[in-house]
């Protein structure tokens, strides 16, 4: 695993006491079978939190690459991504731009961030596809809803997405070509709840992934 430490500035209301309770790595390159390009992020405070983060692309040198663009899949840039008490989460980033393959790290700095009700370390909730009578498909095929199930105590929200992956040249990351919302929805405690696909992610997905959002 390539593994590369994050530089944060803390900003935004709370001051940096606060905003310190989050830390982040970008890892680059992950095992085989693992996404790459992930920001990982910390929350070792004693609640849930959304935070809005800014993320500028670095070089090896730490400098800026005022030329590459920045996305992410779970929106942790536009305030639409839970990050759970006691637990490590992960937003999968994209880079655009004419120095995209320079870049080494990432520098985060946090914008602004709001405290949320949510379980404390929770369980993730398990995705299954369906067809229209609700019959499981496979993992890369066609599909008309996704099945939520929650195993926590406590009601959650969560977003859906399909990514479909770019295809590296040696030694790069695989970079997400496309991220599409299937949707969000709330989940109650030992629940499931359904949503139904529309558009091109009825085709399918290169990979399908849950996250916690924030609350609908």
């Amino acid at each position: 695993m390539t593994t590369f430490g994050c530089s944060q500035a803390a900003l935004g209301k709370g001051g940096p006491t606060r905003v310190n309770q989050l830390s982040f790595t970008f890892h680059r390159i992950n095992p085989s079978g693992y996404m790459d390009q992930t920001l990982e992020i910390v929350n070792r405070g004693p609640s849930a939190v959304i935070p809005t983060l800014e993320i500028t692309a670095v070089d090896r040198t730490g400098a800026a690459l005022p030329g590459v663009t920045v996305s992410t899949a779970f929106g942790t840039d536009r305030a639409e991504m839970v990050a759970p008490a006691r637990e490590a989460s992960y937003d999968v980033l994209a880079f655009t731009g004419s120095d995209a393959a320079s870049v080494a790290d990432v520098r985060v700095t946090v914008r602004g961030m709001a405290d949320v009700a949510f379980p404390v370390a929770p369980q993730e909730v398990e995705a299954q596809t369906v067809d229209e009578a609700e019959q499981p498909t496979t993992k890369f095929g066609p599909f008309d809803a996704v099945i939520l199930t929650n195993p926590n105590r406590g009601k959650v929200s969560v977003g859906v997405v399909c990514i479909f992956w770019e295809q590296p040249t040696d030694g790069q990351p695989q970079q997400a070509r496309a991220v599409i919302p299937v949707g969000v929805t709330a989940v109650a405690g030992d629940g499931s709840a359904t949503i139904h696909a529309s558009g091109e992610t009825r085709s399918g997905c290169d990979s399908l992934k849950v996250y916690f959002s924030s609350p609908i």
